[in-house]
């Protein structure tokens, strides 16, 4: 008998993977967006702007600092999550680590809009935001090659274009 090829169960995994990497690469990069709008109607707010108009004029190395406070703070939760989930209480840590993440993309949406300039004279900053740009990019490519999630955007579209004509008669 010979042995499995070695390169089966890499595939295997990456069959596995890559479809769930792209989708969570995907949900936050929707998150992403929604959330750094409703963050920008709170940067309306007077004191809040102050704050904000204090923060874009950082230097870069204060930038990058500002830049990842809201993963170090938002860490301890974290943690308490997992320590809730491995006590039995997994709704309860799901719903921390939920907020904590949905907190810290809020935050780091934000902060990435007003830093960015300062950020963008950061050699290993530019790195890793070119990095991510590429990894963003091969995963809408990937999404848009599979029949499935083509499918399902005709269907999606189709159930919006409904549901708006429904609100357009009724309201």
């Amino acid at each position: 008998m010979t042995n499995p090829s070695p390169q089966k169960p890499r595939r295997r995994l990456s069959f596995l993977l890559v479809p769930l990497g792209v989708v969570l690469m995907l949900l936050e990069e929707y998150l992403w967006r929604g959330l750094k709008a409703l963050m920008a109607r709170l940067g309306r707010l007077p004191w809040v702007a102050r704050v904000e108009t204090r923060i874009a004029a950082l230097p870069p190395l204060w930038a990058a600092v500002v830049f990842l406070v809201p993963g170090m703070v938002l860490f301890p939760f974290k943690l308490a999550a997992l320590w809730a989930m491995a006590n039995g209480h997994l709704l309860w840590g799901l719903l921390v680590l939920l907020a904590a993440k949905l907190t810290a993309t809020a935050l780091f949406a934000r902060l990435y809009t007003l830093c960015k300039p300062a950020l963008m004279t950061v050699g290993w900053f530019v790195r890793l935001h070119d990095m991510t740009t590429r990894a963003k990019h091969w995963a809408h490519a990937k999404l848009h090659s599979w029949g499935g999630w083509r499918l399902a955007r005709r269907a999606i579209s189709r159930l919006r274009g409904r549901v708006l004509t429904l609100a357009h008669r009724w309201f």
